[in-house]
């Protein structure tokens, strides 16, 4: 157990995302963007999903609409982009590497069509920011993982971070609003490497992930786009099917397909809290493998990973914690490397790499 570099990797998170808070390239270049109304957020996977986890609270915050696409459904679908004012919109492309060939595709497009672009990567003078306007950094180092862990989570600070300074340079919180923020996800990267433990303690004593065949992840809120992660993170790491939904949305379809050998993760952020303690005890007495990440009301049980809330921030490090931890014990306990070859040459087939 615990062989895996992805344990290496969250062990990082911690102190990179500390640093990532307290360093200074965010604010130095917010000022390019304080006359923002509108912006367009192109992303892949674990990217897509950080976008859209922190995009309601950007657009709320910073009184500015806020798109999240991935490539394709941007070129193709994007319709609204051609009736925005050109001297009022960015485009947003994100991607670790900085060398995701659809991303670059699409922001290019945009970008030869007058619209400015800020880029968001990991990668020092990488395609993606070369051919930015603006360019922020990830600062999570190298990460040689099928699974982004660290990754992920920095591109959610980054993303707060950009959320904060937009917002007071556009005059739309108050000093005092934008520290109780900050504190909040200082506090959670702090409180990171105990719910780390937290959770490899209790998927040891539950041989959580035993039996795992496939695998539902229900959310809401912010926490909807977690819920997206959380199903992305066990597919990478498991291989197996899983799927993701609003607690509104699973009363629709996806409730006849549960079985008593399922399993279900249900992300208790506060949000819809009587459907979805409803839904808790509706699949406990159906037998099902449930576990409830609260982040609520910090009240724990057997079935029960839980926290003390952080409501303004809708505890989403601490969420995406658990879910990381788990996508790599899960594996690891079935004597599984969780990145090992699974159809890896599909990405060859499709230069999904400029």
């Amino acid at each position: 157990m615990y062989q895996s570099i992805m344990w290496k990797y969250m062990g990082e998170e911690a102190i990179l995302l500390k640093q990532l808070m307290e360093d200074s390239e965010v604010s130095e270049k917010a000022s390019a963007f304080q006359n923002m109304q509108a912006l367009y957020i192109v992303a892949h996977g674990s990217s897509y999903n950080a976008a859209n986890a922190v995009a309601p609270m950007l657009s709320k915050l910073c009184h500015v609409r806020v798109y999240v696409y991935t490539p394709s459904n941007f070129i193709h679908n994007a319709h609204s982009l051609n009736w925005e004012d050109k001297a009022h919109t960015w485009v947003c492309g994100i991607s670790q590497t900085g060398t995701s060939r659809s991303v670059l595709e699409a922001v290019t497009r945009a970008r030869n069509d007058g619209f400015s672009l800020l880029g968001i990567t990991n990668t020092v003078d990488s395609p993606m920011e070369q051919i930015s306007d603006v360019c922020c950094h990830l600062q999570c180092g190298e990460e040689d993982s099928n699974a982004k862990t660290k990754g992920y989570s920095s591109t959610l600070v980054l993303l707060w971070k950009l959320t904060l300074e937009l917002a007071k340079g556009k005059n739309c919180i108050t000093e005092e609003e934008c520290a109780a923020i900050k504190a909040e996800l200082i506090e959670q990267i702090e409180y990171l490497p105990q719910l780390q433990k937290q959770t490899r303690e209790w998927c040891e004593q539950h041989h959580y992930g035993e039996h795992m065949e496939h695998l539902y992840v229900i959310g809401n809120g912010c926490n909807f786009a977690t819920a997206m992660e959380g199903m992305l993170k066990l597919m990478e790491t498991m291989c197996i099917p899983t799927m993701f939904s609003d607690i509104e949305e699973f009363s629709h379809g996806m409730h006849r397909s549960v079985k008593p050998e399922s399993y279900v993760i249900l992300l208790h952020d506060g949000l819809n809290a009587e459907l979805m303690d409803k839904t808790f005890a509706y699949l406990n007495n159906k037998g099902c493998h449930t576990l409830m990440l609260n982040g609520a009301d910090s009240k724990g049980s057997k079935e029960v990973i839980a926290w003390n809330p952080f409501p303004k921030t809708s505890s989403v490090l601490l969420f995406t914690a658990v879910i990381q931890v788990i996508s790599a014990f899960v594996p690891e306990a079935r004597d599984m490397d969780p990145n090992r070859n699974a159809n890896d040459d599909y990405t060859e087939c499709m230069n999904t790499r400029v």
